[in-house]
């Protein structure tokens, strides 16, 4: 099994704060890692009753992800998944640049960034015929390497005493930069080549929240927007080819109603206008949909 150990640091001088930590990770399968990770934070100008300080704001952090079980080793069925006990750990490195800026005593904030994710060994996986049984399989295999890349914004406050909002909105391009390895039986050009962007991934998305809140009870009203973005249906020769996954835009809100310190009371209701959408190309989501129940909560004060 995996084990880890957490160094932390803070430190602050004058208008800069730096946030680091070092974490060293260690899997009987796949040996140590070491993985550092920083934050710089700049506060530039402490502002006024309108514009209530600005920070600029710098982080770097790398993460590592082994695979899992049947990742590794595979599964039976009438769709097997072949093992392949040379798959890799993911591994990735992140930078990012931006700025906070308050407003109103804070009351409000906007924040913008860019950031850059290079992924190494990132696990995709892939269905092929096997040429000597003719029978459709599958596997998990490794990316040599492949980048993220893009800006996002974010605005967030408190419209009343007890409403507040948040709208985010991040822009994302991504791109296979070195061919996998592949072997006789997987990954073929389609749909992980050099060039070809990753799956899953929309170049547009944005998200927006409102939220009700008192002592014993709120509400919460969201929207998500997701553009058209890269996905297969992995069934190559059919016509035409599934190559992308429409956008959709879907809305959601919940509630909760505290009965005692002990118990409360929650309903959540989905896709509140009943849109058909994938969000993985061939497994449609729910439509309208509601769940409602009672969460108890033992011992404390």
């Amino acid at each position: 099994p995996p084990r880890s150990t957490l160094f932390p640091y803070t430190t602050l001088f004058r208008s800069f704060s730096l946030l680091g930590g070092v974490r060293y990770e260690h899997n009987e399968s796949f040996g140590g890692k070491t993985i550092p990770r920083a934050t710089l934070t700049y506060l530039a100008w402490r502002g006024n009753d309108l514009f209530s300080g600005t920070r600029f704001r710098a982080a770097y952090s790398q993460g590592i992800v082994e695979p899992s079980f049947g990742e590794s080793y595979g599964s039976g069925g009438n769709y097997p998944v072949l093992p392949n006990p040379e798959l890799k750990p993911e591994q990735a490195r992140t930078l990012e640049a931006g700025f906070i800026q308050g407003f109103d005593h804070d009351r409000y904030s906007l924040f913008g960034g860019y950031f850059n994710s290079l992924f190494r060994d990132q696990i995709e996986f892939e269905s092929f015929q096997d040429p000597t049984t003719q029978q459709f399989v599958s596997q998990y295999f490794n990316l040599n390497k492949s980048l993220a890349h893009g800006a996002e914004a974010i605005l967030q406050g408190r419209i009343a005493k007890h409403v507040s909002f948040t709208a985010d909105y991040t822009y994302t391009a991504t791109q296979v930069l070195l061919l996998a390895n592949c072997g006789a039986n997987s990954c073929g050009a389609t749909p992980f080549g050099a060039g070809a962007p990753l799956l899953r991934q929309p170049r547009h998305l944005g998200n927006l929240s409102l939220n009700y809140s008192r002592a014993r009870w709120g509400a919460n009203l969201s929207g998500v927007a997701e553009g058209r973005r890269p996905d297969s249906d992995f069934l190559f020769g059919e016509i035409p080819p599934v190559n992308y996954a429409a956008g959709y835009a879907r809305f959601d809100a919940s509630g909760y109603y505290a009965i005692d310190r002990h118990v409360m009371a929650y309903v959540n209701l989905q896709n509140l206008l009943n849109h058909y959408y994938n969000e993985v190309v061939g497994y449609p989501a729910l439509g309208f949909n509601f769940r409602a129940g009672l969460r108890f909560r033992f011992g404390g004060e």
